[in-house]
């Protein structure tokens, strides 16, 4: 049987909980099934073939106090597993999650979130394998499974209206160029390649997210990847009575002495269920480890850039790109919720991207369909690709 191998903090709280007292709390979960299919290099839409893909997945996690302070100690615990239920060979030839054809199970969430300076410091001590949303490292959640992070994480809100925060992360199950991540799956059970986050030494981070200014949320955050780059962010965003303005500027300073920056602004409308909003973004040309790493997110391929394409990711952050989006949403309630976003990526030296996304999504209880159609035409001379998925999500 394929070894299980955990960090030192998932085998303490491990050891913690079997000794403990433990109630239970917010058990629930949500089963999915993704399918999308394209027409790139003139293949059919619809065929079996690696044009076509599909997954069903699901998550079943929760929270239990630990102890007789139902709020001062908290076990968070998750398991995903996804499966081809035959699909493959027979609707689809390519699932959403590279699980290698074979059924997996993995843990995505366990960790131990506790008060160190209980009564002294409102201070939040977050221990274990977790989900992160911060701009430079986030788990992403357009694929079928989400990655996760083994962090240990601190937070700070003695001043009023800010959080502090402390971060270490020292793996995550990501893979990158477009995959989600990679499943090592022979016998079942899966470590879903945590691995190590950009190098052995993993990544620092410290930030601010503040509300003192009315109206505004204002956060800045700096990180540091020992051997590979340093990446600062700042980011401020206001509403008042619907209208909404944004900006974010970033910068990369790589152990190379490689380096760059990238900016964007975003203006924004919301009125009874409609949004409409504007956003424009440039980054610098770069080389070297800046080339590379530019600002996407540092443990996949999305961007928090707020010209952030539906479906192509990976381009808005690149060097030497200046981009635009448009989008359109409106809830039309108890029918439908659509969607209308355009995204034009111009790079400098690699080829154009342009995409439009439609999608339309209705909730029947617990029980959510999507469908989605994108177009992205690569200005390399090949021709535009037309990309249907339909998702249908149960949370129970």
């Amino acid at each position: 049987m394929k070894k299980i191998t955990l960090s030192i903090a998932a085998l303490a709280m491990l050891s913690t909980a079997a000794t403990a007292d433990i109630h239970l709390k917010n058990i629930g979960g949500e089963a999915k099934l993704f399918y999308g299919t394209n027409d790139a290099n003139d293949a059919d839409l619809f065929n079996n073939g690696t044009n076509s893909y599909g997954n069903v997945g699901a998550h079943l996690g929760g929270s239990a106090s630990v102890g007789s302070c139902q709020t001062c100690t908290t076990l968070n615990f998750g398991i995903t597993g996804v499966s081809t239920m035959g699909l493959e060979n027979t609707l689809v030839g390519k699932t959403w999650v590279n699980h290698t054809l074979e059924d997996a199970i993995w843990i995505d969430t366990l960790n131990l979130a506790f008060h160190p300076l209980n009564g002294i410091s409102n201070t939040t001590l977050v221990l274990g394998r977790q989900a992160l949303d911060t701009p430079m490292v986030f788990t992403e959640k357009w694929n079928i499974a989400q990655n996760t992070f083994d962090a240990a994480v601190a937070l700070n809100q003695d001043i009023v209206d800010t959080t502090l925060v402390a971060a270490w992360v020292g793996r995550s199950n990501n893979a990158g160029s477009g995959t989600l991540f990679t499943v090592n799956a022979t016998d079942g059970f899966s470590n879903n390649s945590y691995d190590r986050f950009l190098t052995d030494e993993g990544a620092y981070a410290v930030g601010a997210v503040t509300k003192v200014i009315p109206m505004v949320t204002a956060q800045a955050w700096y990180y540091i990847a020992p051997s590979t780059a340093k990446v600062a962010w700042l980011q401020a965003d206001t509403e008042y009575m619907g209208f909404t303005l944004g900006g974010q500027y970033a910068m990369l300073d790589a152990d190379d002495d490689s380096d760059g920056n990238a900016f964007a602004v975003k203006v924004g409308y919301n009125y009874e269920g409609l949004g409409l909003s504007a956003a424009y973004s440039s980054v610098d040309e770069m080389t070297g480890t800046s080339k590379a790493l530019g600002f996407k997110n540092l443990g996949n391929d999305q961007s928090k850039l707020y010209t952030e394409a539906w479906w192509n990711f990976d381009h808005v952050a690149e060097s030497d790109t200046d981009s635009f989006n448009v989008s359109a949403t409106y809830s039309l309630d108890g029918i439908a919720d659509f969607g209308l976003f355009y995204t034009n990526a111009d790079h400098k030296v690699d080829p154009d991207m342009s995409e439009i996304a439609v999608t339309i999504g209705k909730d029947f209880d617990n029980l959510n369909f999507t469908a989605a159609y994108v177009n992205t035409d690569i200005d390399d001379g090949s021709d535009a690709v037309n990309d249907i998925q339909v998702y249908a999500t149960y949370k129970f």
